[in-house]
């Protein structure tokens, strides 16, 4: 699945005015996130790995099936709601989205073990 595939699912469940351009970049804020946030923090990754905006929608993102779908699907209708001013519809996508991305993330830390940042003192 690319990033286009996640953009025409969304477009054919939710008609909105959004340009492809702004669903790229919201999917590239949050997969920016999720790279930094998670998968940088866990064994796994490359040392010189980098996370690169998306441009043309051709490229995976970064949370793979069965997952992507869900989390990729609510987080960009709970942003065209958001873009709407539509505070009822965002916060019910925005709550059906942590709970895939919760899904996603418990699965991804059971699989990967977390770096350790050195010694630390516990009182």
């Amino acid at each position: 699945m690319t990033v286009n595939d996640i953009i025409s699912n969304v477009d054919l469940k939710e008609p909105n005015s959004c340009t492809a351009a702004e669903k790229l970049r919201w999917l590239s804020s949050l997969d920016g996130k999720i790279f930094e946030e998670v998968l940088s923090t866990h064994e796994g990754l490359a040392e010189d790995a980098a996370f690169t905006p998306y441009s043309t929608g051709g490229e995976t993102p970064l949370i793979p099936f069965p997952w992507c779908e869900g989390v990729y699907t609510h987080y960009l209708i709970a942003m065209i709601a958001a873009a709407n001013a539509e505070t009822a519809r965002y916060n019910q996508q925005i709550a059906l989205y942590n709970a895939e991305y919760a899904q996603w993330w418990n699965a991804f830390h059971a699989a990967h073990r977390p770096l350790h940042g050195g010694a630390r003192f516990v009182f």
